[in-house]
């Protein structure tokens, strides 16, 4: 079963076992997106009735640990409080499909937004942001004891919520990491000097309440929300801090997701949940999510390199998405609004990759109008070289630029480093006095010293490597 498409055969051998009728599949395609799980849309004919489904199974290694039954049991204990589909299957060994999957009810006739699209909700915007945080304070107000998910998940005591979710993450970044992180690094150490207050309420986590994992109905109402993969009990504000990330804002600073002013989101979701934001509580737990997404990213670049640099989309969560994210991070630890400011360049060598760009990117619009998993890929890989256009002038600049003002930083602490202007030579350079700035920065903030000049330099770091979407 590897990585090989599933055939309607297979899944019709399947229901037909699990139903004790003769099930015919037809209709059977892959979805584009979902680097944590296949997934695949088809319609079962059992002689009675037309099924439509959607099968999510697990890759043979995905973009984050997770697995089918944690899902699946979201799903159920979600229905009823957040619109998701009906929850039909789980099997927790493969059976006949090789690996671990669940089958669910499709929802027909929504929209779904990609992540980076711009204003992807048009004047419904407002409407659905109410929909969407209501749901998600919905979720905060909901019990989850005896739920299906509460007992197949453990549940954090009230002031453990942060301390386990901060662990988890941060041991994703320590493992999976290429290089030193020392812009995560920051954050956490901050993150963990400021604990933030107990969760007011233990609820249920979805882990990825994003405007990309939504369905709606293109008129201002939310249908379903998927991708429950990360769900988990734990404090609400993990979830309300990953929804109000800059990074889901559809290039609209101060909109949430893309919907609604961050104010106005709160105020959506206090009503929903009977809860009040703590200001202390919500920056904890911003700028927490944040570090949650570095680490997504990361892990996402490590499967790249790990799989054969194969999955576009893994490329572009762990180069584009993770600079910018680094941006945001920076931001917040310096008490600053982000504000994304990337140029298009203009270089000869940029010209030709934003040519073959261009060009593969209308090959994927053509080919996604019959497939449409092959023609996201195309086009995602287009993406990768319009990116690479604008790291084709940046590249050695912005390692030569951090390069020197860590040695400034470091002064006569800074390690002895050999010399290159070769790419692989700097990324050697740059990774050794990183690794030296974490630890100054360790004992800088031990003694209570100035972070100041760090957080700076967090901050043009960032801007110098970050990159403009270019769609």
């Amino acid at each position: 079963m590897s990585g090989t498409m599933l055939s309607e055969a297979e899944i019709a051998t399947y229901l037909t076992r699990l139903w004790g009728r003769a099930v015919r599949v037809e209709a059977l395609a892959r979805i584009p997106g979902g680097a944590s799980r296949e997934t695949y849309r088809f319609d079962a004919h059992d002689g009675e009735q037309i099924h439509r489904l959607i099968l999510r199974r697990e890759p043979a290694k995905g973009l984050i640990d997770t697995e089918s039954e944690t899902e699946f049991r979201a799903y159920q204990s979600a229905a009823g409080i957040v619109p998701v589909p009906h929850a039909v299957v789980l099997e927790r060994d493969g059976a006949e499909l090789g690996r671990p999957f669940f089958i669910m009810e499709r929802i027909e006739g929504g929209e779904v937004a990609g992540s980076f699209a711009r204003d992807p909700f048009g004047a419904h915007c407002r409407t659905l942001g109410e929909d969407f945080f209501g749901a998600l304070g919905r979720l905060a107000a909901h019990d989850p004891v005896g739920s299906p998910l509460a007992q197949h998940v453990p549940a954090p005591a009230a002031d453990q919520c942060w301390r386990v979710a901060l662990d988890y993450w941060e041991g994703v970044i320590d493992e999976d990491a290429l290089a030193p992180q020392p812009i995560a690094k920051a954050a956490i150490r901050w993150l963990r000097a400021n604990p933030p207050p107990p969760a007011q309420r233990v609820s249920i986590v979805h882990g990825d309440y994003r405007s990309g994992n939504v369905m709606h109905d293109g008129a201002g109402k939310m249908l379903a929300m998927f991708d429950w993969e990360m769900a988990h009990l734990g404090d609400p504000l993990e979830d309300l801090g990953w929804a109000l990330d800059p990074i889901w804002d559809h290039f609209s600073p101060g909109v949430s997701c893309g919907m609604l002013p961050r104010d106005e989101a709160i105020a959506a979701w206090e009503r929903a949940s009977g809860l009040t934001v703590d200001p202390a509580a919500m920056r904890w737990w911003s700028l927490f999510a944040s570090v949650k997404g570095i680490a997504i990213w990361i892990s996402a670049f490590r499967e790249f390199v790990d799989g054969g640099r194969q999955d576009p989309v893994l490329a572009v969560s762990g180069w584009y998405t993770a600079r910018r994210q680094d941006a945001i991070i920076a931001a917040q630890l310096g008490g600053k609004h982000y504000d994304p400011v990337p140029v298009m360049p203009s270089s000869d060598l940029a010209q030709v990759l934003i040519g073959a760009g261009i060009a593969a990117a209308g090959a994927g619009e053509k080919v996604g109008a019959a497939d449409a998993f092959t023609g996201a890929t195309l086009t995602v890989a287009a993406l990768l070289a319009l990116l690479g256009a604008q790291e084709a002038e940046k590249a050695a600049a912005w390692r030569r630029a951090d390069i020197a003002d860590m040695r400034r930083l470091l002064g006569d602490d800074a390690p002895v480093t050999h010399e290159g202007e070769m790419l692989d030579a700097l990324d050697g350079i740059w990774g050794t006095l990183a690794t030296a700035l974490i630890a100054q920065h360790d004992e800088v903030a031990e003694t209570s010293g100035d972070e100041a000049p760090f957080f700076d330099f967090y901050r043009e770091s960032a801007a110098r490597r970050e990159l403009a979407w270019p769609l």
